[in-house]
This record gives C-alpha cells, sequence and structure tokens, in this order.
C-alpha cells in the first residue's frame, strides 16, 4: 500500500523550491530548471488570457489565489509552508473536514498507485533495487503489517503540499470552496466593507493569537483575508511566523503521535532482535519509521522546551498554602464587602433621614429668624445661656459614660478573674468531673507563647502560668496596633506558640503573622476573645491521649 503522507512530507533539512517538488511527488529536473516557476509563468499568462476577455471565472478566480500562494512559498520557502499547513489544520478542524482531508488521501493514494504500476522498468541497477524495495508493501515489521502513519504532523504536510502543488489543482480547489463554506457558516458578524476596516480588524486577530489560538479568530483572518484577495496574506504570515499556530488540541494530538511513535520504536526493536541487518524488503520501511520517530520526537522536544520555560516556579505545597491563603482572604472581602454594603445601605438611610432633619431645621431656622426679630436681646442672652448649659450638661454625661464604660471594662476582667478562681477551687473541691480533661498544667513548660489581639496581657496570663509559662517568656500586641514585616518576623521567629485572636486583631496583621510560621512552631487562630478558647486550644494541640 502506498502512503502519500511520507511522500508528501516537508523535509526539515531544505529550503529550496526542490523541497514542493518533493512534497508533490515530483522528480528535480536534471538541468536544474524550476518546475513551479514554469507553472507560475502559465498561471501568469492564463490570467492575463482571462482579462483580454473581460470576464474572470471561478477557476480563474482560484487560478490567481493560488498564483499568490505558490509565489510566497518561491519566496519565503519552508517556512511558509509550515505556516499553511498549520493554517489549514486550524480552519478544517472537525468532522466533516477530517472526512474530506482523508477522502483526499484515498484519492491521492489511488493516484500515486495508478502512476507506479504505469511507471516504465529502471535502466540502471540502482534503480531496479529501489523498485525492488518500493514495491513491497506488505512486509512484517515485528510481528505486525507495516504502519503508515497519518497522525496530525503528516497531516498538515499533506494539507500544505495540495495548497502549493499545482499538479493537485482539483484537490486545491475542493480545499478552499470548504473553506469558504466554513467560513460562511461559522462568522458571527459581517465582514467590514472598507479595505481600512478590514486591515484594523485583522491586525486586531493577529495581537490577539499571541495570547491564544483559536479556530474562530483564525476563520475571522481568512474570511478577512480572502475579502481583499489574499494582498494581506505575506503581511500576515510575517506577523505570525514567530507564533507557532499551534491548534487549541496540539498538545491531545501530540500525544497521540507521540505514543505513535513508542508504537513504531518497540516494532523495530523487536525486529532487530530477531533477524539484523534487515532484509532487502524491510528497508525502506525501518527508513520511514525512523524519520517517523525522529519527527515526533523533535517535536516533542519542543513542546517540552516551550513548557520548562513557560510552567510556573512555584512548588505544589507553596501552592497550596497560597491557595488556601487566598480563599481566606477571599472570604474575609466577601464578609468585608457584605459589611460594606450594610454599612451602605445604613449610610442611605442615614442621608434621608439627614436630608429630612435638614428640612426640618431650615423650617426651625426660619421659625427663630422671626422670633429673633421680636425677641429683645435680654431674651435672646438667656436662651443661649441655656443652650450653653445644655451643652455643658451633655459633655459631662458624655464623660461620666466614658469613665463607666471603662469601670465596667475593668469589672469584667475582674469577674472572669473570679471566675477563673473559682473555676480551680472547684476543681480542687472535685466539684467539677474530669479535671484532668480540663487542667493545661505544664502543657508549656519551656516554652514562649507571644499573643496578638485580645482584651490585654492580664487576660491570658492566668492560663499562660498554669502551663508553666514563665512571665518573661510571655508577649502580648495589641491588634490593632501597626506593626512592620520585618518587626513581627523578629517577634514570631522567637516563640514558640504563636496567638492571633481575630475578634480584636486586623486582617493585616493576620497575613503578616501567617506567612513567618515555621513547621516547628505551633499557631493558634482563636475567634473568641474569652481565655477559655485559648485552653481549648492548648489542650487540643499539647495534652497527650
Amino acid at each position: 500500500m502506498i502512503n502519500p503522507l511520507d511522500d508528501l512530507n516537508i523535509s526539515r533539512n531544505q529550503k529550496s523550491l526542490e523541497e514542493l517538488e518533493k512534497l508533490a511527488g515530483f522528480s528535480p529536473k536534471k538541468d536544474g530548471g524550476d518546475k513551479f516557476a514554469e507553472l507560475a509563468g502559465k498561471i501568469v499568462k492564463k490570467s492575463d488570457r482571462a482579462g483580454e476577455k473581460k470576464t474572470e471565472s471561478d477557476s480563474d478566480k482560484y487560478w490567481d489565489v493560488h498564483k499568490k500562494f505558490v509565489m510566497l512559498y518561491e519566496k519565503y520557502g519552508r517556512s511558509f509552508a509550515l505556516f499553511i499547513g498549520d493554517l489549514l489544520d486550524i480552519i478544517l478542524g472537525g468532522p466533516v473536514q477530517t472526512r474530506l482531508v482523508n477522502d483526499m488521501i484515498e484519492e491521492k493514494i489511488a493516484r500515486m498507485r495508478k502512476a507506479k504500476e504505469a511507471a516504465a522498468e529502471p535502466s540502471t541497477q540502482k534503480h531496479r533495487v529501489q523498485a525492488k524495495r518500493s514495491s513491497k508493501y506488505d512486509v512484517v515489521i515485528g510481528g505486525e503489517k507495516r504502519v503508515f502513519s497519518r497522525h496530525f504532523l503528516k497531516r498538515k504536510g499533506f494539507l500544505a503540499a495540495l495548497f502549493l502543488d499545482s499538479d493537485e489543482y482539483s484537490s486545491f480547489k475542493k480545499l478552499i470552496r470548504q473553506i469558504e463554506t466554513v467560513c460562511r457558516e461559522s462568522l458571527d458578524e459581517p465582514v467590514p466593507e472598507s479595505e481600512e476596516q478590514r486591515l484594523a480588524a485583522l491586525k486586531k486577530i493577529i495581537e490577539g493569537l499571541k495570547y491564544e489560538i483559536s479556530q474562530a479568530e483564525v476563520v475571522r483572518a481568512w474570511s478577512l483575508l480572502e475579502a481583499d484577495t489574499f494582498n494581506n496574506l505575506e503581511m500576515v504570515f510575517n506577523e505570525t511566523r514567530n507564533l507557532n499556530l499551534v491548534r487549541p488540541n496540539f498538545y491531545e494530538d501530540l500525544d497521540k503521535a507521540y505514543r505513535d511513535g513508542k508504537k513504531l520504536i518497540k516494532l523495530l526493536v523487536e525486529d532487530i532482535r530477531s533477524t539484523f541487518p534487515p532484509a532487502e524488503e524491510k528497508q525502506d520501511a525501518y527508513e520511514d519509521y525512523l524519520s517517523n520517530i525522529l519527527e515526533i520526537y523533535t517535536h516533542h522536544h519542543f513542546v517540552l522546551k516551550y513548557f520548562n520555560q513557560t510552567r510556573p516556579s512555584i512548588s505544589l505545597k507553596d501552592f497550596e498554602m497560597t491557595r488556601e491563603e487566598l480563599h481566606e482572604k477571599i472570604e474575609d472581602l466577601r464578609e468585608e464587602n457584605d459589611e460594606f454594603r450594610r454599612r451602605v445601605n445604613q449610610i442611605l438611610v442615614e442621608k434621608d433621614q439627614a436630608i429630612a432633619e435638614t428640612r426640618s431645621l431650615r423650617n426651625q431656622n426660619e421659625e427663630l429668624k422671626q422670633k429673633l426679630a421680636r425677641l429683645d436681646p435680654v431674651e435672646v442672652q438667656k436662651q443661649l445661656q441655656a443652650a450653653e448649659a445644655k451643652v455643658r450638661a451633655c459633655k459631662k454625661e458624655l464623660q461620666e459614660t466614658i469613665e463607666e464604660e471603662a469601670e465596667l471594662l475593668s469589672d469584667m476582667r475582674k469577674l472572669d478573674e473570679e471566675n477563673q478562681e473559682l473555676t480551680r477551687k472547684l476543681q480542687q473541691l472535685h466539684a467539677i468531673p474530669d479535671e484532668d480533661a480540663y487542667s493545661v498544667e505544664n502543657l508549656l513548660t519551656g516554652k514562649r507563647v507571644a499573643i496578638f489581639g485580645g482584651v490585654g496581657r492580664d487576660h491570658y496570663l492566668p492560663i499562660l502560668k498554669e502551663a508553666g509559662v514563665k512571665n518573661e517568656d510571655y508577649e502580648w500586641y495589641e491588634g490593632y496596633h501597626t506593626i512592620s514585616q520585618a518587626r513581627t518576623a523578629e517577634i514570631v521567629g522567637r516563640c514558640d506558640l504563636i496567638v492571633v485572636v481575630t475578634s480584636y486583631a486586623g486582617h493585616l496583621l493576620l497575613y503578616q503573622v501567617r506567612p513567618c510560621i515555621r513547621e516547628h512552631q505551633h499557631f493558634f487562630k482563636i475567634h473568641n476573645s474569652g481565655a477559655g478558647s485559648l485552653r481549648k486550644e492548648i489542650l487540643a494541640t499539647f495534652k497527650k491521649s
């Protein structure tokens, strides 16, 4: 069986027009003539004749388009052929287009088979050997019948060959008509009418392709090029030649080709183990297998190199910790956002009330102005003195309220201490069941503790003393006091246990403390200000079962 994908593949070692002749199945001329130059000349002559008749058929239009593609290939060589292969592979992605390409492959197989059968017997010994080798396609390699690869790398070479080979003009017309159908069915918005607008839209698409390759954008770019009879094709090629127009499912297809290459290697190894050197009829198959493997692994190396250059330099552990912190930050921001929304609604209500009060005060002001006009200075002085006295009374009441609040806070601390003292006494009297379950005695002996936030230093001191923490090993810092990151790291670095009371601490402090925690340290995040929460955390962490 003849495989056209092997014969039409683009050579990576040449950059001349001979490679296009090889892609199309031609043999280079002995006199060094350029077949595609001749074909381009024929196309130009045919185009001129059509101009003389002042008529332009669809065939002439497609010939003119084909001529532009061939001329650009003459100018840029292999890089342009690879560009066309990638471009067509993206546009013709899909079940219908795939069936069309497969049908073209089968047609090419049939034509090449007939050509080989009709070929004359070679005259030289070298050609006779080659013919003998090429005539045997049913050889067995590694226990399996000869495999002909049809992975996406060969498919792109095949598409480029059909587009650039004038002897495949019928297939070229099928392809370009299919592309026209794809463009009509896929475009969501019409093509701009003016040339300037089309060029601007084309440049915008090219800029977007630098970040993401999508079939929809490539199809739209083709429609814009077609509207201007592909006059801007060279500009698009030069702008995108370094983008590697890789299709969206490139990595999936590359994996399939990689598995195909592994299979070919296994078949070769198995065959070499049984018989080596290979029989004469197997040599062409060996060459094809090795060529396919080289092409596949070259692309695979490119993907790995690109991956290593673009992957993030962060460990999975750091990523998980960062993600957790970001989730917590998001939750905190959501809560803050909800709180801001409530405050905004409250402010709006207060605004409406203030507007109403302003109106009322304006009315009162007008009434007072009227009263002032009627009152004598003595009466006004009396009213001012009464207002000043009322203000002084309000200030005094405010000061008393502040002092009362301070006394209540002090009483709350005393009550908490009395509660702890009564609890200890009850424990001593065995009035509380399971005394050992709530005791933190000597659980923190020899450890240094730092607490950020809470109602005060003395609030947590009794529990820490019970746990065995010395007074000089205990540090307390106000939760809303601004501390630099360096100072925070210094404090955390010399402690064994770090506690953040979130109900009496800002979010910034929490985000400063957390990154400073090391593996040998313990970190408590307490949401309640009570000393009982600290007791529970100490028991849960340091109490041995």
